[in-house]
């Protein structure tokens, strides 16, 4: 099968399953970029960053949003929140996938914002060509590779645009984080002084919202 054909059947696999599988939505809202408020039910697997379902009431057809429609959702079931990312990178195999837009979890709030990216990668050893954005579960999409649900930390100033990945191992984390926060001395020091990592992500953002 060519490639072409694999990305059709891909899709195609893709549309029937979100036809076939409308359960479970929660109440909640979406922002459009003109900050109007769109209120009904959503659905939203923690699996695909770049896309929820919504729905009007119980009846309505269900339509998919995505990250370049609105600014953000927040979702009542799960009690969260999401704001929409830009240039973001995320593990995808040996390399890293940039994604222009992505929804990420609001974590933490202040003068430097802690956010989780929910999304699937391939699983080590196998191919990763398969359709950009289409994925079901953590199962194989059409013959495609096996895939597992992961996520990742970011991070992000007010009144900025750039994001930050959170490196999960202590080396790279002191180094890049050292480097992103080094507006404030005192945690550079803070965060050289032991070998952290993402584990203790939150402990850092917030000593930098508390600190001076």
């Amino acid at each position: 099968m060519t490639l072409a054909l694999e990305l059709c059947s891909s899709a195609s696999f893709a549309q029937k399953f979100l036809e076939n599988n409308e359960s479970y939505y929660s109440t909640g809202y979406y922002y459009l970029p003109d900050s109007t408020k769109i209120s009904g039910l959503i659905k939203y697997t923690f699996l695909q960053p770049g896309y929820f379902r919504f729905k009007e009431s119980l009846t309505a057809k269900a339509v998919t949003i995505t990250a370049d429609e609105c600014i953000g959702f927040h979702e009542d079931g799960d009690k969260a929140d999401f704001e929409t990312l830009s240039n973001v990178k995320i593990p995808a195999g040996l390399t890293n996938r940039k994604l222009s837009k992505c929804f990420a979890e609001l974590r933490i709030a202040g003068n430097l914002n802690l956010y989780l990216v929910y999304f699937e990668k391939s699983k080590p050893g196998f191919s990763t060509a398969v359709a950009p954005g289409i994925s079901v579960g953590t199962s194989s999409v059409a013959g495609g590779p096996p895939r597992v649900a992961t996520s990742r930390y970011m991070l992000k100033k007010k009144n900025s645009d750039v994001v930050q990945e959170v490196p999960k191992k202590a080396k790279q984390f002191r180094k890049e984080i050292a480097a992103f926060l080094s507006d404030k001395p005192g945690i550079v020091d803070f965060i050289n002084s032991h070998d952290y990592t993402d584990d203790e992500i939150e402990m850092v953002v917030q000593a930098y919202n508390h600190s001076k």
